[in-house]
């Protein structure tokens, strides 16, 4: 007599987060961060998007030069224009506190989703200080926290190569403090 056990349940797979880099006309400064990460965790499903999109326009000259500088290539990206559908990324970083509050008050739903790029330092120590804690509990946290003022970065659009440099720099420091606490975290499904 052969006995038949049931199938082990099968747990869902846990899944990688998705990111979602939110600017203003997503030409230079949510491509390059999005691009950025892209390179740095490439099985991370990561976009951008423009609150009011320069639609189907390349990435801005300086800003692309800046990202062909760290070995990232912007070839074939065109500007798209933000809409409700792209709010179900798990992590969603504006790149001012004006667009943040725009999309607080535009996607309530997605509050505990939306931080401030500059905010990274602190939702990277909010990580290590809990290393245990999943992920989605850590964004949640620190989505509530309040931003100081001078953290936005600075638009470099129609501005000097120094600034798009000055950007370039900002972000890619942002980017290299959010990989580790990216790596680290999985969202349950």
């Amino acid at each position: 007599m052969h006995m038949r056990y049931p199938a082990p349940a099968r747990r869902p797979e846990p899944q990688l987060p998705s990111i979602l880099f939110v600017c203003t006309g997503n030409v230079c400064r949510s491509p390059f961060a999005e691009h950025l990460l892209r390179d740095r965790l490439p099985d991370i499903h990561t976009l951008s998007r423009g609150i009011f999109a320069l639609e189907g326009s390349a990435m801005e000259s300086q800003m692309a030069g800046e990202l062909s500088a760290r070995g990232v290539d912007s070839q074939g990206f065109r500007a798209r224009q933000l809409s409700a559908a792209d709010l179900g990324a798990d992590l969603i970083l504006t790149m001012s506190r004006r667009q943040r509050a725009y999309l607080l008050d535009e996607f309530p739903a997605a509050a505990r989703r939306i931080g401030h790029m500059g905010h990274i330092p602190e939702l990277a120590r909010m990580a290590s200080e809990n290393p245990d804690a999943p992920l989605k509990e850590i964004i949640s946290a620190w989505t509530r926290r309040a931003i100081p003022s001078g953290l936005d970065v600075p638009d470099p659009y129609g501005k000097d190569a120094a600034q798009a440099t000055r950007t370039a720099a900002l972000l890619t420091e942002r980017v290299e403090q959010l990989v580790p606490v990216l790596r680290r975290g999985v969202v349950a499904p």
